[in-house]
């Protein structure tokens, strides 16, 4: 966690336990007709009661797209904070929300990304239903995931039957180079596929995963 966010985390923390409030208090500030009170009551949640923090999930978008509104980056921090417990409706947010700021959605792939491999494979279920149309932002994440996203992409690239996920899963996979040596029998099987189009992705994957070196072909 960098030294900035955990500053701004802890100077939130102190500045809500001096507030003396609890859980119950949080949670029923979360409708306060206040902007401002709400989106504190959304970090304070947070803060408090990270695996109660569902209900503040909303406003927090709310403060993270209030321009000029103070809690901004607290808000964007305290949804990274809980974005583990929350991947599934993140990705939701994400993927069918059509008119989202870029605050928000930079926000909500932090979070995503700060998941870490516990987001990669609802991430790679995703591609295969509605995040489809999302499929560059989807594969930013686990790009940014790095080598924790291998796994769920070798196995999308072993078990869908859909050649143009199989091409992205290997696509992807070579992006990470020698960091995704663990895919290496699969796109070796992949590079047999019946399939022109995956053959042929799947060897630029073993070439760059190798350094460069031209995968074999069989």
């Amino acid at each position: 966690m960098p030294r900035s966010r955990n500053r701004l985390l802890a100077a939130l923390a102190l500045t809500l336990a001096a507030c003396a409030k609890g859980e119950a208090d949080w949670r029923a500030e979360l409708d306060d007709p206040d902007p401002y009170v709400r989106g504190l009551a959304a970090i304070g949640l947070s803060l408090e009661a990270p695996e109660a923090s569902a209900p503040a999930l909303p406003v927090l978008f709310e403060s993270i797209d209030r321009s000029g509104g103070g809690l901004e980056r607290a808000s964007a921090h305290a949804l990274q904070l809980v974005g583990p417990l929350h991947v599934e409706v993140l990705l939701q947010e994400l993927v069918e929300e059509e008119l989202m700021s870029e605050d928000r959605r930079g926000a909500i792939m932090n979070a995503l990304v700060g998941a870490g491999a516990s987001a990669a494979g609802p991430i790679v279920r995703s591609l295969q239903g509605p995040g489809r149309g999302r499929a560059g932002d989807l594969g930013d994440l686990l790009l940014a995931i790095g080598e924790p996203a291998v796994p769920a992409l070798v196995e999308l690239l072993e078990t869908s039957e859909d050649h143009a996920l199989q091409n992205f899963a290997a696509f992807l996979l070579g992006k990470f180079g020698p960091r995704a040596r663990a895919a290496v029998p699969a796109l070796e099987r992949a590079s047999r596929s019946p399939d022109a189009g995956v053959r042929e992705v799947a060897r630029k994957a073993l070439g760059s995963i190798a350094g460069g070196v031209p995968a074999r072909t069989r």
